[in-house]
Parts: C-alpha cells; structure tokens; sequence
C-alpha cells in the first residue's frame, strides 16, 4: 500500500506536466530539471535515512509513515502556489518524501525474502504498479471530465492521507519497532556492516546498474506522455491513457517473476530482463501504427518489470545491510535525477524523433554494465 501512495505521487506529475507548465510560465522541457531536482532530493533522503537507521536504530517504518505524510502535504501545497520558488519548495517536499517512502517500505519487505529469492520484493512492485497504473489513469478521467489539474491534485491529497492513515492504524509495530521479523537470514559481521559503501565492489557495481536502469526507465516515465503528444499528437488524455500501457506491461512483468522457480539465478533473470528491454526500445525508435504502439509499449514494460526488484535483491542477498540496500536504492533515484535531464536535453536538440534511439543507448550501457558486474561479482556472496 505504501508503494501504491509513492507510485501515485510519481505518475500523477508527468501526466500534467503540459497543463501545470501554462499556469506557471514555463516551458515543458524546464520542467526536467524539476524532475531532476526531486530525485536528486529522493537520493539525498534515500542516504541519509540509512545513514539515521544505523547510527541510531530508529525503525524504518517511522521514516515510512513520515514520508507518507509529507507526499499528502505535497499534493495540497502546489495549487496553492503560482510563481517558481513554491513550485521549488513543492518538488523539495515530493522527493524527500518519495524517497522516505520508497526506500524503506522497500527495505522492510526485503527482509522478508528467503536467500537467492526476490519474491517478495518483486510482488510488493505489484501494488506500485498499481499506483502507478491507477494515477495516469484518473488524470485522463477527470481531463475528459475537464476537471482542471489543481482540483486534481487535491483529490489526490485526500487519497495520500487516507492511506497514510491506514498505514499508521495497521503498521504500528512496525513503526515503533514492538514486533521483529525473523527471516533466517544470516547477519553480516560486524566488519562487513561497517564496511565503508565506496569500498564495496558489489555496492559499485549494483548500484551503478541500477543508475542506468532507473536513466532509462525515467525517459519514459517522465517523459512518455509528452512524447505521445508531440510525436503522435495524441490528446492530453489520451497521452495520460498511454503510460498506462507501460505501466500493465511492468505490472504483468513482476507478477510473472514471482512464478520463476527459486533455482533460476538472480543474474539469468536481470540479463534476459535487459536484453528484452534493449530490443523493444529499437523498435519503438521507429513510427508504427497505434495498435502496434501500444503492443510494444506493454512489451517493454513487460521487459522492464523484474529489473529494479531483482537488483536490490541481490544487493541485499550480498550483503544483508540495510545501509547498502537504501545505498543501492538511492543510487537508482540519481538516476531518476539525471534521466529528466538527459532525456530534456534530448527533446530539446534533436525533438523526439531521438526520444527511443538516446533510450535504447542507456540500455546498452545497462547490459553491458550488468555482464560486467556478474564476472566480477562473486556468485556465491550473490545468491547467498
């Protein structure tokens, strides 16, 4: 559920991006540093709140519960607000929390998995996909209903404080620690814990991997709608339905790896994952007709949906930190970062005719990056 309120808070922007940016004077492609701005704030709390948790032992479900509160307060301040500095102050708030939220519920359900598994981790992707899926969807509805985007976000406002609420009635041991967990998995030594993050080659590696993974994913979910619209000319609403697309294929894609029999290494599934990736993204470089637009736009998402699940899980199998889990996981949100950037910076020079080749670039890097890792990194401290 968790997860379902951060995907809301993510999906529900890229969808009114071409609306909000009338009302505040600027243009579309300024907009990405806005994006890259939250992410950067994403990291920042992604780090230090691991950084909190094991310097003071505060639970993670706290730091979750504070995050959820403060994505409603995000979602109440913007229609309040009309020149740049509030929209500044806004984007702070919306990453900070997002990270808060992500990291750490994500944290949590890690610890429920069993050595050499990511099920669970990838199952609680499910309810993101949700949210994800869900938010673009609603933004199209009250569009259709010519429902203005200030309304739209205080609707959504109300729905972050009904399931922060929920989390706090259901959650509190988790909160205020009264409950553990045992997994069965083996704790680290005490050296290995302290372990400086730089001078761990698998935090390197991973978390490199997935900095090109969430580069990639943030070209299309950031940017997808906007795409449609200037490459397709599709309508706001129905370039809003259109995300939608990638999201049911990234819902179908983790739900179908928590089927995968446990014996079926981490690493076969995050190559076969990647490559998959890499070919849609050549195809959908090209101009199709819609129905096959919407076909391999589902197949990407598809592609993409084991990817981030799968690399946390062998980061946490590896190392059984939660300092270098939220490590990992912040290291992907400076990829979040850096990918509205890029991605703006593609549209503005070349249009979105380079919008999939510059995609498909970032995925290569991926695959090579994930090739690269897996002879480098031991199998053994991988899978167990």
């Amino acid at each position: 559920m968790t997860l379902s309120a951060f995907a809301v808070s993510v999906n529900s922007v890229p969808s009114v991006v071409t609306t909000v940016v009338k009302d505040f004077g600027i243009t579309v492609n300024s907009f990405g540093y806005l994006f890259t701005l939250q992410f950067f704030v994403f990291m920042i709390a992604s780090f230090s709140g691991g950084v909190l948790i094991e310097k003071t032992g505060i639970k993670p479900g706290l730091l979750v519960a504070a995050g959820l509160a403060g994505l409603s307060v995000s979602f109440f301040i913007l229609p309040l607000m009309s020149a740049l500095p509030g929209l500044l102050l806004w984007i702070v708030i919306l990453g900070f929390s997002g990270g808060l939220v992500e990291a750490f519920a994500s944290l949590l359900v890690s610890m429920y998995d069993k050595p050499g598994s990511g099920r669970f981790l990838s199952l609680s992707q499910v309810f993101y996909c949700l949210g994800a899926v869900a938010a673009p969807e609603i933004v199209a509805h009250f569009f259709d209903a010519r429902i203005d985007w200030k309304r739209i976000f205080t609707f959504f406002g109300f729905m972050e404080i009904g399931m922060f609420l929920v989390f706090i009635l259901l959650s509190g041991k988790i909160i205020w620690g009264k409950e553990t967990k045992n997994t069965g998995k083996q704790i680290q030594p005490a050296e290995r814990r302290g372990k400086h993050l730089l001078k761990d080659k698998a935090f390197i590696f991973l978390g490199l991997s997935i900095f090109f993974y969430v580069t990639g994913e943030s070209f299309i979910l950031f940017w997808y709608p906007a795409f449609l619209e200037g490459y397709y000319s599709f309508t706001p609403a129905q370039a809003a339905r259109g995300i939608s697309y990638y999201w049911i294929g990234l819902l179908s894609g983790r739900i179908i790896v928590t089927l995968f029999p446990r014996r079926l290494p981490l690493w076969k599934i995050l190559l076969l994952s990647s490559f998959g990736m890499f070919i849609c993204a050549l195809v959908l470089s090209f101009r199709w007709d819609i129905q096959f637009l919407v076909f391999t736009t589902i197949m990407i998402g598809l592609f993409s949906g084991p990817v981030w699940a799968t690399i946390i899980s062998i980061g946490d199998h590896s190392s059984g930190n939660g300092k270098i889990v939220s490590g990992i996981i912040g290291f992907g949100s400076l990829g979040a970062s850096l990918g509205p950037l890029a991605s703006a910076l593609v549209i503005k020079h070349a249009g979105f005719r380079l919008f999939f080749p510059a995609l498909s670039a970032v995925i290569l890097v991926l695959i090579i990056l994930v090739i690269y890792s897996n002879l480098k990194i031991n199998a053994k401290e991988a899978y167990s």
